[in-house]
């Protein structure tokens, strides 16, 4: 050890003048100072955060992308080369043997010279976020959510997983610069390393041992560990595979040769082959991604973190929207088991029916639900036997599909040949890149899942199959679409009668594409469709598809006759009467909503408190718009709507917005700020409302004539040309030219 502190001291000399630790510290502070400014002259709005958070670690997290990925790894490969320059440029690793101090002293006080370099970024960055947040916050609007806290512990956790994290990195870059006496050459090696890294992620090939990648998981993973821990796995094999690299190096300089070190003496392969036995035994051991177990029951448990308190969670099937279960809260906690069986799907959990969120799990999972409630919205994490599902279909729902543009755009319909092809392609590309999730502690969806997860990808190129074949039959009637072996095997996958695959809407279109494939008569689709599941064989697969489809048709329904004889021709085909009553119900309401239906009576308050009933707007038209704070479409149909209102506002019609907010100040505060050419209302009692209007989404737009009748319970959004046409042919206006 004083052999050791020795070499420190010598290398601490040596590194004066140099300004190593000062560029550390500039490299750690530039990217703060640079968010600093662009925040200051940015004229744009801060948006609006849905829950409080710690403003000061917001920007750390912020700037991990551009620290990690970029400004770190290079400190890192300027500095080994510097500090190990100082040696070559005087002969000085050529001249070991002479200096008192034994050479692994030497290697070591080096490398941790390296490291503390390392660390006093890492310090730099939290200390000038620190200092940028606070001058920033002295020129912008903040949020509202935002809170000036110092959150200890996740900064902690952060500055060590960045200094864990750079250990590889460091370890590699200080041997190829102490093996190769080029200040240049070492320089390149770590430059090629970091742009090979963007290639690597591009083509989807990143090995998880990269040096380079384990820091950029820093930023991927912002929080760290889901599991309690305060390191992830990537942080542990920078530490296995450090250790690794340092022996290598050391052994490698020691003797100088590479053969010398490692293969000259029976020992040295048998202490290299055991370093690598136990090191890359133990880095493979921690690579190895791992799996959830199944649970003895089925249970969801949790807590939900917001001011106001819930009775029960209605577990949803969003196929069907059917209630599963009815998990009860006790001050704001639960714990319940499930004691019927459920199949593995993704199912919506409406609490009280004020806010809904997703959650995937099945037979014997127990998750745990940890639900957050903001002013201005809502953050749920679920964990357990099914942590790693929850997080990768979030990750996948959003993906770019070439195929889907081609489709869209209705491109290279003429070469069948060159998109079906790229359906295939793609199709395989995402099959393969399935594989490749890892949760930030390695652990990955269960088998289960992701048969089912492929089962979904498979669909939705079949889904795009389909519809080129429909569109080319429709262009080029007399230029058939040949189906690929490729084709023929996707369709193989996937089984026309699978009730776990019915909650994704994309099999119940798969499904209903092929049972109507080959009925040419000339009728309109849903026609066709509920006479091709009237045929299927009697169950719980025949009566969610037929339920589906009927209520799909019954809303497209032109008239109430049409309706009448579609309940009269399917409701009885249900082997669960329950589906039966369902339709039959909803055929009610929607018989209610039929133009010229008396509207049904609902109370309300304005902004000033003061009771409001349909009754009391009689005598001129109404518009309804049906809206909430929280709901994104409806702030941005809103400026439409409050624009009609202003251009219509000397014609016989009240143009109203009606909140279906839980919490009526939240809905007061936006209220206030909206146009006053639109009357601001609350409904009184939403239950009843939202069912006797059949209010399944919002925003909603109703118009109601003078006598209280309606004239369409569904307009077309204000965004759209048709809307102010239908407007205007109701108040009796010529059409506008």
């Amino acid at each position: 050890m004083q052999n050791f502190i020795t070499a420190l001291k010598a290398e601490h000399i040596k590194k004066k003048g140099t300004g190593i630790f000062l560029l550390s510290m500039i490299l750690g502070a530039i990217s703060p100072l640079i968010w600093a400014l662009i925040a200051i002259f940015n004229d744009e709005p801060q948006k609006r955060d849905a829950l409080p958070y710690d403003f000061f670690l917001n920007v750390i997290e912020r700037l991990l992308d551009i620290f990690a990925g970029f400004f770190f790894p290079l400190l890192i490969i300027i500095t080994v080369s510097r500090i190990t320059q100082l040696d070559h440029k005087n002969g000085g690793w050529q001249l070991m043997e002479t200096q008192p101090i034994d050479k692994m002293s030497i290697y070591f006080s080096k490398f941790t010279m390296i490291l503390a370099a390392n660390m006093i970024a890492i310090l730099s960055l939290v200390a000038f976020s620190f200092i940028g947040g606070g001058l920033a916050s002295l020129f912008i609007e903040l949020p509202d959510a935002a809170q000036f806290t110092f959150d200890a512990g996740a900064i902690g956790s952060l500055i060590l997983r960045l200094f864990l994290a750079s250990i590889l990195l460091s370890a590699f870059q200080h041997l190829i610069s102490v093996i190769i006496p080029s200040f240049i050459w070492s320089i390149v090696i770590g430059f090629f390393g970091l742009l090979s890294n963007l290639f690597l992620i591009a083509f989807k090939v990143v090995p998880a041992w990269y040096p380079f990648e384990i820091l950029l998981k820093i930023s991927k993973f912002k929080k760290g560990s889901e599991m309690g821990y305060w390191i992830t796995y990537s942080e542990v094999v920078s530490i296995l595979c450090g250790i690794l690299v340092l022996y290598i190096g050391y052994k490698w300089y020691k003797h100088k040769n590479f053969k010398w070190a490692f293969f000259s003496k029976p020992m040295r392969i048998v202490k290299l082959a055991a370093v690598l036995l136990i090191f890359g035994g133990l880095t493979a051991y921690t690579l190895q991604p791992n799996k959830m177990l199944n649970y003895s029951e089925t249970v969801i448990s949790g807590k939900i973190d917001g001011k106001m308190q819930y009775r029960n969670i209605f577990v949803i099937d969003n196929f069907v929207s059917d209630t599963i279960a009815v998990v009860p809260i006790t001050n704001n906690a639960f714990n319940y088991t499930i004691e019927k069986d459920i199949v593995l799907n993704k199912y919506r959990l409406s609490f009280d029916g004020a806010m809904s969120e997703a959650a995937i799990f099945g037979n014997k999972d127990s998750i745990y639900i940890d639900l957050k409630v903001g002013k201005n919205g809502n953050e749920m994490k679920v964990t357990g036997t099914r942590l790693a599902e929850n997080q990768y279909s979030g990750s996948t729902e959003e993906l770019w599909s070439n195929v889907e543009y081609y489709l869209q755009e209705n491109l290279m319909l003429e070469s069948p040949a060159m998109v079906t092809n790229a359906i295939v392609n793609e199709w395989k590309d995402f099959m393969s890149e399935s594989d490749k999730f890892r949760t930030a502690d390695n652990y990955v969806p269960r088998d289960d899942y992701m048969e089912k997860d492929k089962m979904m990808i498979t669909i939705k190129y079949l889904n795009f199959w389909n519809t080129f074949v429909k569109k080319r039959e429709a262009l080029y009637p007399a230029s058939p679409t040949p189906e690929t072996a490729d084709i023929k095997t996707m369709k193989k996958r996937v089984p026309l009668d699978d009730e776990a695959l019915l909650n994704n809407s994309g099999y119940f279109d798969y499904v209903k594409s092929t049972l109507i494939a080959k009925d040419k008569e000339e009728v309109d689709e849903n026609t066709k469709s509920l006479r091709a599941i009237a045929k299927l064989p009697a169950g719980s697969f025949k009566d969610k598809m037929l339920y589906s489809q009927l209520n799909k048709s019954l809303k497209e329904a032109s008239t109430a006759g049409e309706r009448t004889g579609l309940v009269a021709a399917y409701a009885r085909s249900f082997k669960d009467t329950k589906y039966n009553a369902i339709i039959l119900g909803n055929n009610k309401v929607l018989e209610s909503l039929s133009k010229s239906m008396p509207a049904p009576a609902f109370d309300a308050v304005t902004i000033d408190n003061k009771p409001v009933s349909l009754a009391s707007l009689k005598g001129q038209y109404v518009i309804i718009d049906v809206w909430a704070t929280w709901c994104g479409p409806c702030k941005y149909q809103s400026p439409f709507f409050e624009k009609f209102a202003l251009k219509y506002k000397n014609q016989p019609i009240q143009f109203v917005a009606a909140s279906t907010d839980k919490k009526i100040a939240d809905w007061y505060v936006e209220a206030k700020a909206k146009s006053k050419s639109v009357m601001q209302l609350h409904i009184n009692d939403l239950d009843r409302f939202e069912k006797q209007y059949a209010v399944e989404s919002i925003p909603r737009f109703i118009l109601i004539d003078p006598q209280g009748n309606f004239v369409d319970s569904a307009l077309p959004f204000p965004n759209e040309q048709v809307f102010e046409k239908l407007l205007r042919q109701t108040l009796g206006l010529a059409e506008e030219k």
